[in-house]
């Protein structure tokens, strides 16, 4: 009986096979509009919502949580100890404003070009323990979500 699986098991095995991390290391980035501008409405939030969540995952990266405002965006995530924060960032905020201003082409003229980020931002580890009074602190700067949206 020794070396023999089971079919589910030899099934599973011959799946996609990925590595168990030990460790994920948590990230809050922030980021603000070019000129820290309050440009971004409900509609453009909205969009961000949809977005930020796709982008994270088409590209492997764990969001934990995102908050916006009209003129910053808070994103907490996660990665594995082999990806880098810089380009996960990079990453969420070059598709996130190509994308919004192909949607919102409005954007353009109110930000004075076709860059809607701010080239810096901002990078605060997060230890597990921390994680659920950071996520505590995004609520009560922006609120829940879908109350952030509507009011803006």
């Amino acid at each position: 009986m020794e070396g023999q699986l089971s079919p589910e098991t030899n099934a599973a095995l011959l799946g996609r096979w990925e590595p168990v991390y030990r460790s994920q290391l948590q990230y809050l980035v922030t980021w603000s509009t070019r000129g820290r501008k309050p440009v971004l409405k409900s509609r453009h939030l909205d969009t961000l919502h949809d977005l930020i969540p796709a982008v994270c995952e088409e590209r492997g990266i764990a969001l934990l949580d995102a908050a916006t405002a009209q003129d910053h965006v808070h994103v907490l995530f996660g990665l594995r100890p082999a990806q880098s924060v810089a380009s996960a960032v990079r990453e969420i905020k070059g598709r996130t404003g190509l994308a919004l201003i192909e949607r919102h082409p409005e954007l353009r003229v109110w930000l004075g070009g076709n860059i809607v980020w701010d080239e810096r931002y901002a990078v605060e580890t997060v230890s597990p323990t921390r994680l659920p009074r950071v996520q505590a602190r995004l609520r009560a700067l922006h609120g829940p979500q879908l109350e952030l949206a509507r009011a803006g």
